[in-house]
């Protein structure tokens, strides 16, 4: 087993298959990369085992919508990971909301598993092998990242939010499901029905009871919450516009 150590704290106990990559180049290479394509920094966190970064493009876009108005969002995409076995390198698609500053972000383009083969006895032949992972990974992000800001999958994203738009919703039994899966604690739901009775457009939520309007409840919620349950509730959101069929 590999014992992932920090001064004399143990932060993580893994499998000696787990990858070895350097998560400080591929970081760098997915904020290098989102800077070319016009993005700045929106936020980051990192607590004791996680790491996670969002970058957006500075100027927002209006989508306007038949039930909830014109919705302002600034497009861009979010990197996490750990080297602590707390979750794999990802990337998403992330979305912001200019009135109220609420995220979210959709489907994980890149679930890398953190598995390889077993570590060979050749230790020097082993850090070779390590390092030619990360450039592979660094090569990937690079990628990725270059696809998530194109015109296409923003377009894309944008057609997502107007079909959210479209689709009508019952606020009580969406929040109850999400509660009896666990996805929401029943604490999270009051606070969300609270938000879509006050109705204010400041929180992202007006017009009529669609899906778009619960997603932007639930991402209002999260601005309440400490960073990493925030960002739960972002991916959260974010899933619920998988009903959405976009041709």
């Amino acid at each position: 087993m590999l014992i992932r150590t920090v001064g004399c704290e143990v932060r993580g106990v893994l499998s000696d298959s787990y990858r070895r990559l350097n998560s400080v180049e591929i970081l760098t290479a997915f904020i290098q990369e989102a800077g070319f394509q016009g993005a700045v920094i929106a936020d980051a966190y990192m607590n004791d085992t996680k790491v996670w970064a969002e970058t957006i493009l500075p100027e927002p876009f209006v989508i306007p919508t038949r039930k909830n108005g014109d919705v302002v969002i600034f497009a861009g995409a979010r990197f996490s990971t750990s080297d602590y076995g707390d979750g794999a390198v990802d990337m998403r698609a992330f979305l912001l909301n200019g009135a109220c500053l609420n995220g979210m972000v959709r489907e994980s383009i890149m679930k890398q598993v953190h598995l390889g083969s077993r570590l060979p006895d050749n230790l020097q032949l082993s850090q070779r092998t390590y390092e030619l992972d990360t450039k592979t990974t660094v090569s990937a992000v690079r990628d990725l990242t270059r696809g998530l800001y194109s015109k296409e999958n923003i377009m894309q994203k944008a057609i997502e939010i107007q079909g959210a738009c479209e689709i009508d919703v019952d606020f009580d039994n969406e929040l109850k499901n999400l509660v009896k899966k666990g996805s929401l604690l029943t604490s999270d739901s009051d606070s969300i029905e609270k938000i879509l009775m006050n109705n204010n457009p400041a929180d992202g939520v007006q017009g009529e009871a669609t899906l778009w309007k619960l997603t932007s409840a639930i991402t209002a919620h999260a601005r309440e919450l400490e960073p990493r349950r925030s960002r739960e509730l972002h991916e959260i959101s974010g899933a619920l516009l998988n009903r959405v069929k976009v041709n």
